[in-house]
């Protein structure tokens, strides 16, 4: 319930096109439901691996606006916390919508630098920034702007690849492992994920998502 009232209290407040609309709040059966308009074409990554001409880069620019959008939100920033194919959303237009806001929290105005609500143990590894896999305490767990960006350097290639990152290991635990001690997916260098974009320029933007000094990743205004 507690998650639910957060991400209703998030999502209640944003306004963009690339960011999935809030309808409002449904209590079925005793059970509360956060309604939001149906999307046709699925998530990100479901769309891209069903519709072999969708263009992958076109997708990405979408989401990097609906990132800059969360991060510059007045009077407080949002940071998304679990960015990744599956929380984005492809309206009927097919545009990209960021969705899912549960681990999400408008930044509180007392927090001097862009943290969310510390959440250990939250959010799927293969997208997580390294440092925030290896919290130990929930100061440290504290997502950012930057473990932001570093899940968007995944979503990158999640949509260019169709694949998850790390889509041959089977196991989180071992992801987590990985990580931590600063390994990247391999660059995939067939041509048609060539051909969609991911190119040299491309895979150097990713590599600047994944830097292990979190002040060096670039601003979601820096991707757009």
């Amino acid at each position: 319930i507690k998650r639910l009232a957060r991400e209703a209290q998030v999502w209640c407040q944003l306004n963009h096109p690339n960011v999935l609309p809030f309808l409002g709040l449904y209590i079925l059966d005793s059970v509360p439901y956060l309604v939001s308009p149906w999307m046709d074409n699925g998530h990100a990554l479901d769309f891209v691996q069903k519709n072999p001409e969708a263009d992958c880069l076109r997708l990405l620019a979408q989401v990097a606006k609906g990132l800059e959008y969360l991060h510059k939100f007045k009077p407080n920033p949002v940071i998304h916390g679990d960015l990744r194919g599956p929380n984005i959303f492809i309206s009927q237009s097919g545009d990209a919508c960021i969705a899912d806001f549960g681990l999400s929290e408008l930044i509180a105005e007392t927090y001097e630098t862009n943290y969310s609500t510390p959440f250990i143990i939250a959010g799927h590894p293969r997208w997580q920034a390294p440092e925030i896999i290896a919290a130990a305490t929930k100061e440290a767990a504290r997502r950012n702007t930057t473990t932001d960006a570093f899940s968007f350097g995944r979503v990158m290639l999640e949509l260019l690849t169709k694949k998850i990152p790390f889509s041959d290991i089977t196991q989180d635990i071992l992801i987590g492992f990985r990580v931590m001690s600063g390994e990247v997916p391999p660059r995939p260098l067939d041509n048609e994920v060539v051909a969609r974009g991911l190119d040299d320029d491309m895979w150097e933007l990713m590599m600047a998502c994944w830097d292990p000094m979190p002040s060096r990743r670039p601003s979601a205004s820096d991707l757009v």
